[in-house]
């Protein structure tokens, strides 16, 4: 699912055809891998982005948190639209 909000960076949204969960989300200037959890973001961050670990804990969470949030947000409209234009 594409999210294109104003003022948003655009958001991709990998749902699994199987059970529906999230599997990754993706915006233009970062990554998650939602099922690889932290070490996908570490990857996409690049070395010594953080200077200590709980920092570095609390922004994976909050990253974490939001992509989930995001995820479950676009399914809804994306149900909400499927029921006001049937295919």
């Amino acid at each position: 699912m594409l999210v294109s909000e104003p003022g948003q960076p655009q958001t991709v949204y990998v749902k699994c055809a199987s059970c529906g969960q999230l599997v990754a989300r993706f915006l233009l200037s970062d990554y998650y891998h939602h099922g690889k959890g932290i070490e996908s973001w570490l990857r996409s961050l690049g070395p010594a982005a953080f200077e200590s670990g709980r920092d570095f804990h609390d922004e994976f969470s909050r990253v974490q948190t939001a992509a989930l949030a995001g995820f479950e947000a676009a399914c809804r409209r994306l149900e909400e639209q499927e029921q006001v234009e049937p295919p």
